[in-house]
C-alpha cells in the first residue's frame, strides 16, 4: 500500500509542531509545500521534505518529542512512494 502525506504523514505531526514552524516557512501541515518536487543547494529535487527528513532525523525537530524509528521509517517510505499527496 502506498504511503501518503495525508494519511500517513500530516498525523504524526503535532498541531504544536505545525504552528511552531509555519513562521519559519516551513509549512508541516500542507501537502503540496512537502511534496514539492523543487531542490535547492543541498537536495537535487523535493527539498522541503528532504530537509524536514534530516531535521526530523537528527532530533533537531520537533523540539521535545523525537520520532520513532518507526516514524521515521514511515517518512521514508513516503519519500520512496513518490512523495504522494
Amino acid at each position: 500500500m502506498t504511503t501518503s502525506f495525508g494519511n500517513d504523514i500530516l498525523p504524526m505531526f503535532r498541531p504544536g509542531d505545525i504552528a511552531c514552524m509555519t513562521p519559519k516557512g516551513v509549512r508541516l501541515g500542507d501537502a503540496d509545500w512537502m511534496g514539492d518536487p523543487s531542490g535547492n543547494d543541498d537536495f537535487a529535487d523535493h527539498a522541503n521534505a528532504r530537509r524536514v527528513f534530516a531535521a526530523l532525523s537528527s532530533g533537531f525537530m520537533p523540539p521535545g518529542h523525537r520520532w520513532s524509528q518507526d516514524s521515521l521509517d514511515l517518512y521514508a517510505s513516503w519519500m520512496g512512494d513518490g512523495f504522494q499527496p
